[in-house]
């Protein structure tokens, strides 16, 4: 509509002048409608556009020569030589050149030099210009698709080459848990199972004689409830249990790192719901070291995402590994609150005494310990986006406090 509009001024305008000899309004605007409509399908169907186009041009120069559609041909020509194949592209190449100059060779032939000089040039303006001009384009934006495809070509092998990478260096440290960690559990676990095993052995063969030399029917049952009160093979069924239950997890662990599962695929992982069994594995460990534990717990914990379930899970346990390290005799509080958008966690405890050898202050003796745990405590929280804080409660003197804030609504 544009190249109609326009032709349409120039004749009014220009007159015969523009538009050539006086002829027809409707014999000066046939042509340039009909140039108009292959500018339509210029870039789908670029040869049939050049050849409705230079039939048109032919037959209104050697008519009345206007020019109006000339002008529309030189767009024709230069969206054929940028969109067209490349065949048609070396054809618009030899075929502009060839008639620019036979064009010039036959008006110098048969007329004043100068002016066939001149008619050469405006020739070569007309259709070698666009022609080359959409062709230095075209090479232009195929040399940039090119570089864009060399550079995503290059993003995907990076791509590719980090997950290498980091899969090798999963299966590395899975292979080391497998190797090192993996194998010292074992060894604890068959230690304490066989030491449990030849303590309860030994005791029932001492039942056993005392029963025989006393003639006392009942002295074996006395012997074994004694046994089971032992403070040592309780220790010894401690062991022996904490020791499976992380050999389990530290498989699961290397079945994780070789596979290439995220933390959101279906894998035996840790849930509020265990919170308190992970409690009552620890009460015998707190039993003896004078601690009673008291859990205030939710009856139904809310759904929340996986990473928050570890995360709080993860710091419940590392709070408890902690206070029974370091905590004095005396009453523990393990409370979980859900909230609408957050779940908070509070472990309060005894704080230490000071040690008797260094007379180092208990604060004091958690700081400069390894800090591994508070660290990973405090880490766990902040990737999660939440909140977490450890230190003596400023509220009740004497006691530690371990808090963290978790929201509900963390996207994995």
């Amino acid at each position: 509509m544009g190249f109609f509009a326009g032709c349409l001024i120039l004749y009014v305008l220009g007159g015969p002048r523009v538009m050539g000899s006086d002829i027809p309004a409707w014999q000066a605007v046939l042509p340039v409608l009909v140039l108009c409509t292959a500018t339509a399908f210029r870039s789908a169907l670029p040869p049939m556009a050049v050849a409705v186009g230079t039939v048109t041009v032919t037959v209104e120069m050697t008519s009345s020569g206007g020019l109006g559609p000339v002008l529309i041909y030189t767009d024709l020509l230069y969206a054929a030589a940028l969109y067209g194949a490349q065949w048609l592209c070396r054809v618009l190449q030899f075929g502009t050149v060839a008639v620019t100059i036979a064009t010039t060779v036959t008006l110098v032939a048969i007329s004043d030099r100068s002016e066939g000089v001149t008619t050469g040039v405006i020739v070569a303006m007309l259709l070698i210009s666009p022609v080359w001009t959409g062709l230095l384009i075209r090479n232009h934006k195929e040399r940039a698709d090119s570089e864009r495809e060399r550079a995503a070509q290059i993003n995907r092998l990076a791509e590719l080459d980090r997950k290498t990478v980091l899969q090798t260096e999963r299966t590395r440290m899975a292979r080391e848990l497998h190797d090192l960690v993996a194998n010292h559990l074992s060894a604890i676990a068959i230690h304490s199972s066989a030491v449990l095993s030849l303590t309860e052995a030994k005791r029932t063969a001492q039942s056993a004689a005392v029963a025989e030399a006393d003639g006392d029917a009942g002295g074996e049952s006395t012997v074994r409830v004694k046994a089971d009160d032992d403070p040592i093979l309780q220790a010894l069924a401690v062991i022996r249990e904490n020791s499976v239950q992380g050999l389990a997890e530290m498989r699961r662990m290397v079945v994780l790192l070789r596979s290439d599962r995220g933390v959101d695929d279906d894998w035996d992982r840790p849930q509020l719901n265990a919170l308190g069994a992970l409690v009552e594995q620890a009460r015998p460990a707190a039993d003896a070291a004078a601690l009673t534990l008291h859990t205030d717990f939710p009856e139904n914990f809310p759904e929340v995402s996986s990473v928050i379930e570890v995360t709080a899970y993860r710091i419940v346990q590392e709070a408890l590994t902690n206070v029974l390290k370091h905590a004095s005799a005396g009453r523990v509080r393990i409370r979980c609150q859900a909230g609408a958008e957050q779940l908070t966690i509070t472990v309060d405890s005894p704080l230490a005494r000071p040690d008797p050898r260094t007379r180092q202050h208990p604060v004091e003796r958690l700081a400069t310990g390894a800090g591994a745990g508070l660290t990973g405590m405090s880490e766990r929280a902040a990737l999660v986006g939440g909140l977490f804080d450890a230190g003596p409660d400023r509220t009740a003197p004497g006691r530690w406090r371990v808090r963290a804030v978790l929201p509900l609504t963390q996207n994995t």
